[in-house]
């Protein structure tokens, strides 16, 4: 069993697609336009030409990402994504990308548990925290 995070960006997912893969580094696996003559049924008008599902590799873990069947801005709470990197050169840059148009709520510091640590609000309203855990990793 696997479970893979799929994350609503209605009107945005194909920037938030562009936007993740450059950032991050990340692969795009795959990705899913709603066509007009398929199952019109589950359809909402509007959705041929939006992005249904799309697949984005991020190191080894992958998250979907979809348009979705929401109306209005996504509303991300209760959650959120981690990242640990192999050094606090990535993390910073990392942090400092995210933030473009976003909110860096935690600077990259030092703390008990990692030698870089810092989250971030992106544009689209995602938290992430960003961490290297360098010599403070578990043992």
């Amino acid at each position: 069993m696997q479970a893979i995070p799929t994350i609503y960006f209605p009107g945005l997912c194909a920037d938030a697609l562009s936007f993740y893969r450059d950032i991050l580094h990340a692969e795009v696996l795959f990705q899913l336009t709603a066509i007009p003559d398929a199952q019109p049924q589950y359809l909402a008008p509007g959705s041929p030409g939006k992005i249904i599902r799309a697949g984005l590799r991020i190191g080894a873990t992958v998250v979907y990402l979809s348009e979705g069947h929401h109306a209005g801005a996504p509303a991300f709470q209760g959650f959120s994504l981690n990242l640990h990197v192999d050094s606090n050169i990535d993390a910073a840059r990392i942090l400092q990308a995210l933030g473009e148009g976003g909110d860096v709520r935690i600077p990259l510091r030092a703390t008990a548990w990692a030698d870089g640590f810092g989250a971030v609000v992106d544009r689209y309203g995602v938290h992430w925290m960003i961490e290297f855990a360098g010599t403070r990793a578990p043992q």
